[in-house]
């Protein structure tokens, strides 16, 4: 997340091959239009790179964002450079490699036995029920199926994603198991479907740009 005065002063730049969090954080909204919500307790180097900082006073919530400009002015620390963030990826599902071939189980919230392969969700705290995993599963599915991707396994995930998504908007959650009235379906997020794609280890399940 950063590195210190005396951590710089011992390890010089050129000599790091991890560039901290802090350097990034603006590039990162500036270039790719993300913003950062941070919390943290015991790092005011991030008041340098903050346009809002929010402090928690006696279970109370308030702007303290012109105390820290304040103590960043009056103190005698670098200034934090701000890195290019660099190119996002665009990533491919290979279609082929998301065919179960086998029974697909939900074990627990956080595991889907995908055919011969155990599909980890453990870490994926935004997934709260084993119907929103049992929905994942299905998503899954879907793109080992999806009519919107070329043979050639080139329409980016998020594209592939919207699509299951713009399926069940118009459907209902039965648009991932037709015919099957399956009952035991949760939605999840896009963002919970795509941590699960990223968690699938099958050799060659994504390419990149």
């Amino acid at each position: 997340m950063i590195r210190d005065a005396k951590m710089m002063q011992l390890v010089a730049n050129d000599k790091e091959p991890i560039t901290p969090f802090v350097h990034f954080v603006q590039s990162l909204h500036r270039e790719c239009q993300i913003s950062t919500i941070m919390v943290v307790g015991g790092l005011g180097d991030y008041f340098d790179v903050a346009d809002h900082v929010l402090m928690m006073d006696s279970y109370r919530c308030e702007d303290a964002t012109l105390r820290a400009k304040e103590i960043v002015s009056a103190s005698n620390s670098h200034t934090i450079p701000s890195e290019p963030f660099g190119l996002i990826r665009t990533r491919f599902p290979v279609k082929q490699v998301y065919n179960p071939d086998g029974k697909v189980k939900t074990i627990k919230r956080g595991l889907i036995s995908y055919g011969d392969t155990e599909l980890d969700l453990s870490s994926v705290e935004q997934v709260v029920s084993s119907c929103q995993t049992t929905a994942i599963g299905a998503y899954l599915q879907r793109i080992a199926g999806s009519p919107t991707m070329q043979q050639e396994d080139r329409t980016p995930l998020v594209d592939v994603i919207a699509s299951i998504d713009a399926a069940v908007d118009k459907q209902g959650l039965d648009a991932l198991a037709p015919g099957q009235f399956h009952g035991g379906f949760t939605r999840p997020r896009h963002f919970e479907v795509g941590a699960a794609c990223n968690r699938l280890r099958r050799p060659g399940a994504m390419q990149q740009s």
